[in-house]
């Protein structure tokens, strides 16, 4: 093959080889770009069925455009042989990434938020890649992820099957009954030969996530068969007895991608990409001391996003509905510094000269020898005998007037002066006090607007008036249904608890949307025992206990809904009542065991401004 020319394509030179086929890296003759060329083996080009599922595969990861993604290029035939044309990647694979320990919290985040990006893209077209593995992960040097071999189960013909790196056959593709995959990184369903979803790769997903964080395989024994056991029958090692100080979120990811059933994992991988930019983001940012999740969109995940991913995945995404900003102020600062410079010249006048001698006007401050305007623009000159407006009486001020000095920044003393120079009389009745606190005039302007008085003159007394406390602000805050959040439990779950036993849980953290508190730390949170009747797991032993949720306390004294899985559905409410990994015999589940509660549904809290 090196140094043949298949269409306009030159080989250079043999990269490795793969289940279909051998690989080699060429040159686009006609582009002038390097490219990796697969090449479909004889033997296999021989099988109708193999030459079926290698242009599938170019079919399939062509129609994706995505950058984590392997971009196909072309698919040639020629001399009873197939090619397929893709772009070259120059990196290494997770496979020869991952050292013992693992690659660490921040790189595990920031590799599996791109392929958490890939996977959604590929879901979202309908593509199960039903073979991730690490050796199917690419990783440049820049630290981009490219996913290979999409929409293909890779096919070995071997004597001997081994865990690592043997892909079982039994059947075509699509028809249930089948086993395909690698057997380390099946899913419980592909081992079973069952009918598989999206929710078969994020099972794998989860699998590869467990080794790039701990550096050891989530399965594994001493066969294939025993591999397989593993998987439909064993919990993973808790990744805290392998790996210290991993964030409680990032454990949680990934004990959800590893459940047995498909309907306790993630549902959709576009919600557990939202989950990861988040907590990449939290992270990256230093901030995973702080409390609770980052909530992701505010929208349910199945409706289409309006918002692209950013390329560049160690930015977080941007929500769909920002709080708005900040009305623009054209002139606040030019119009601050104006009013500094008239209190001065102003104060300076005051101990200089009479106060009669200082006029305060509509258009700003006149002082003998100086006169400051502080009107947007001039006023047109009036015509030749055009009639002139009458002026206004100087030194008037209003509520209003206090409130629009406010609203451009004007420095309290500045507004001080003028409401002494004024000597006039302000409505502070209850509803104007309450409209001044409103518009954050400060208390010592509203005492200045009821005695105007200056300083060192005796003021007329007040009539006396009812202390009025004005209402605090307050603001609704959405929270959207299906974010998680943190949880412990309060007492010991006995070994057989009974049916509808309460159970007390407390929020672990405070958790904050828009950088507001809603659900305090401590907040209680109710749940009790469920037993599933007559439920039997794969190895048909009796099912677990498993509790639901019901409610948290907001920040506001509302009780908001919750429960104990994850999704949008208020149907699925319960999970396994003993933590992963607990393997005490005093108690089902010890107090202080850390869950994650999801809020049910899309609801709002009152908070104060």
């Amino acid at each position: 093959m090196i140094g043949r020319t298949i269409s306009h394509y030159q080989v250079i030179e043999k990269l490795g080889a793969g289940g279909m086929g051998d690989i080699y890296k060429a040159q686009d003759a006609r582009l002038h770009r390097m490219v990796a060329i697969k090449v479909l083996t004889n033997a296999s080009a021989g099988d109708s069925d193999r030459r079926r599922r290698f242009i599938q595969e170019a079919q399939a990861a062509s129609g994706l455009n995505h950058p984590n993604i392997i971009t196909i290029y072309d698919i040639v035939s020629e001399d009873n042989s197939e090619y397929m044309v893709m772009e070259l990647v120059s990196g290494k694979t997770l496979a020869d990434l991952i050292p013992p320990g693992g690659v660490g919290v921040a790189r595990t985040l920031q590799y599996s938020t791109q392929m958490a990006d890939a996977l959604r893209a590929a879901h979202a077209a309908g593509i199960v890649h039903r073979d991730l593995k690490p050796g199917n992960v690419m990783v440049t040097d820049s630290g981009l992820v490219k996913i290979l071999d999409f929409g293909l189960a890779k096919i070995n013909v071997a004597a001997e099957l081994t865990e690592e790196t043997q892909t079982l056959e039994a059947a075509p593709l699509t028809v249930e009954g089948s086993i395909l995959g690698t057997v380390a990184y099946m899913s419980p369903e592909q081992a079973q030969g069952k009918k598989v979803d999206a929710r078969s790769d994020i099972f794998s997903f989860g699998v590869v996530m467990y080794e790039m964080l701990t550096g050891t395989k989530a399965f594994s024994g001493d066969s294939a068969i025993t591999t397989l056991t593993a998987i439909l029958r064993d919990e993973v090692k808790p990744i805290a007895e392998l790996v210290p100080d991993v964030p409680p979120e990032v454990v949680e990811i990934i004990t959800l991608a590893l459940r047995k059933d498909p309907k306790e994992r993630w549902q959709s991988t576009q919600v557990m990409y939202t989950v990861l930019a988040a907590q990449k983001a939290k992270f990256d940012s230093g901030a995973f001391s702080n409390p609770g999740f980052v909530p992701p969109l505010g929208r349910p995940p199945s409706q289409a996003p309006t918002w692209q991913p950013p390329r560049d995945s160690s930015q977080a995404p941007t929500p769909v509905a920002a709080p708005p900003p900040p009305p623009a102020r054209t002139r606040g600062r030019r119009s601050k510094w104006i009013w500094v410079a008239i209190g001065l010249s102003f104060a300076y006048w005051r101990m200089c000269s009479p106060a009669k001698n200082v006029r305060v006007t509509p258009r700003g401050v006149e002082i003998p020898g100086l006169s400051i305007d502080t009107s947007p623009a001039p006023a047109a000159p009036n015509p030749p005998h055009a009639p002139v407006a009458e002026k206004k009486a100087p030194g008037i001020l209003t509520n209003q007037s206090i409130i629009e000095m406010v609203g451009e920044d004007v420095p309290a003393a500045v507004i001080i002066g003028h409401i002494r120079a004024s000597n006039t009389k302000f409505d502070l009745s209850t509803p104007e006090i309450i409209k001044l606190s409103k518009a954050d005039v400060p208390a010592a302007v509203i005492d200045a607007m009821r005695s105007p008085a200056a300083p060192g003159k005796p003021a007329a007394p007040a009539p006396p008036m009812l202390a009025v406390t004005p209402a605090p602000a307050v603001r609704t805050v959405p929270v959207v249904g299906g974010v998680p959040f943190e949880i412990t439990l309060v007492e010991d779950v006995p070994n057989d608890p009974a049916a509808g036993l309460p159970l007390r849980f407390q929020a672990a953290k405070d958790y904050q949307v828009d950088g507001v508190v809603v659900i305090a730390k401590g907040a209680a949170v109710t749940g009790e025992v469920v037993l599933p009747a007559g439920k039997k797991n794969i190895l048909r032993r009796g099912a677990r206990p498993m509790f639901r949720l019901t409610a948290v306390d907001a920040v506001d004294g509302t009780k908001l809904k919750v429960k104990a899985a994850p999704g949008r559905s208020s149907d699925k409410n319960e999970r396994n009542v003993e933590p992963p990994g607990h393997r005490g015999k005093d108690s089902l589940a010890p107090a202080g065991s850390t869950y994650l509660a999801y809020f049910d549904g899309d609801q709002t809290v009152a908070v104060k401004k």
